[in-house]
């Protein structure tokens, strides 16, 4: 039976850059991060406050505008150094600008 030996090549493969985990949080200028589990957990990183909450409806403050989130049963599970996790369930999420 014949051996297989690999021979090195002596130019560099362009390597594809799919996904890191280094990459997992996109860093941009609104220093905002949502993270949606289906339609019953959203956690946002970067909420400046709460402008109005009610059981269906509640928006948030962020940096550049506002997040509004609509749904029904919603609780805050968490609010500590501006991230947020909501517990609900979510119908519509939708960003405005001030």
């Amino acid at each position: 039976m014949a051996k297989k030996f690999k021979i090195p090549s002596k130019h560099e493969k362009p390597r594809l850059h799919l996904f890191s985990f280094e990459d997992e949080k996109p860093k941009y200028d609104t220093k905002s991060y949502i993270e949606l589990i289906s339609n019953r957990e959203i956690t946002l990183e970067g909420c400046q406050g709460v402008a109005e909450y009610k059981a269906d409806y509640i928006k948030l403050r962020l940096l550049k505008g506002n997040l509004i989130i609509c749904g029904e049963g919603f609780s805050i599970a968490s609010f500590e150094n501006k991230n947020i996790t909501i517990k609900g369930k979510i119908s519509s999420i939708e960003f405005c600008v001030d």
